[in-house]
């Protein structure tokens, strides 16, 4: 994992389950409502248990969406549970002459589930409708999670390597240990880690938002620290560097211009350095905070 790179259902109706090492499933809401007001009542949950081809060995989660919220729970289970939650359209505002006189029929979100060697695909079958999972899972598990409109995205008590990506929501990381990839555009990250993994790095990142992250407080490592139009916080004892002299890039085409360049990002290590973490922010703060030893 390299830092500075800042800047995701199955028949559960009628009884229909059938989710095995490279089966996919399908999921659809079971109902469909006459939409006669601009409020419709929005479809039951489903809900599917995925078994892994290996329980023994820690699952591989991917979860695609457009639009939603994705939460994942770490538990003792040997399986996963998935959660969907679809949200029933809205009616589209352009009038359709050739309606007239018709009931217009709402339509909720469709989703799939995969497993194949304990790697758990979940995705939407589509961009326009929202859909939320909640989804529990092995406490060892590696995620790739990510999400574009609608929803924040929660982690909670998983032990693995997570690549959590967000675009107008915000990150939310509770007691996870591993390695982290936590990064969003608008929105706040925010994540405490009960363990790192060793030799790592590390990046949390947003644009329009507050970055605070709390880490052991025996975690070795270099630090890298930036907010354009904010501050930096931490009670760690960080040994800071000296700021870097200014670089000198030369044009390619000898024209006699050339650029200096001068990083703002504060630069030290914690506990005589390790892996690089870097946190970063545009337009708030960051906050590096001391937790409690979990050792």
């Amino acid at each position: 994992m390299k830092t500075g790179h800042a800047v995701f259902g199955a028949f559960a109706l009628a009884g229909l389950v059938s989710i095995g090492c490279t089966t996919t499933a399908h999921a659809t809401s079971s109902s469909m409502r006459s939409q006669t007001a601009p409020e419709a009542q929005q479809p039951a949950a489903d809900q599917v248990t995925v078994p892994l081809t290996d329980p023994s060995k820690p699952a591989v989660i991917h979860v695609s969406l457009v639009h939603g919220s994705i939460t994942v729970r770490g538990t003792n289970r040997r399986d996963v549970l998935v959660t969907a939650h679809p949200d029933v359209d809205r009616p589209s505002r352009s009038f359709d002459p050739d309606a007239t006189g018709l009931r217009r029929l709402p339509q909720s979100a469709g989703y799939r589930v995969t497993e194949e060697n304990n790697r758990v695909n979940v995705s939407a079958d589509g961009p326009n409708r929202a859909i939320r999972f909640e989804i529990e899972a092995p406490r060892r598990a590696n995620l790739v999670l990510k999400t574009v409109n609608g929803g924040d995205i929660l982690v909670e008590n998983v032990d693995g390597d997570l690549d959590v990506h967000n675009t107008n929501g915000g990150i939310t990381l509770n007691s996870v240990a591993g390695s982290v990839s936590a990064l969003t555009t608008n929105g706040n990250v925010r994540a405490t880690l009960t363990q790192v993994a060793a030799q790592k790095d590390m990046a949390f990142a947003s644009l329009n938002g507050n970055v605070d992250v709390t880490l052991p407080p025996s975690t070795k490592a270099n630090l890298r620290l930036r907010s354009d139009h904010g501050d930096v916080y931490t009670d760690f004892d960080v040994q800071l560097q000296p700021q870097s002299a200014p670089t000198v890039q030369d044009n390619a085409r000898g024209d006699g211009r050339y650029r200096i360049n001068r990083t703002r990002s504060v630069v030290g290590t914690i506990n005589g350095g390790g892996p690089e973490f870097e946190l970063r922010t545009f337009n708030s703060n960051v906050y590096v905070r001391k937790g409690a030893d979990h050792r």
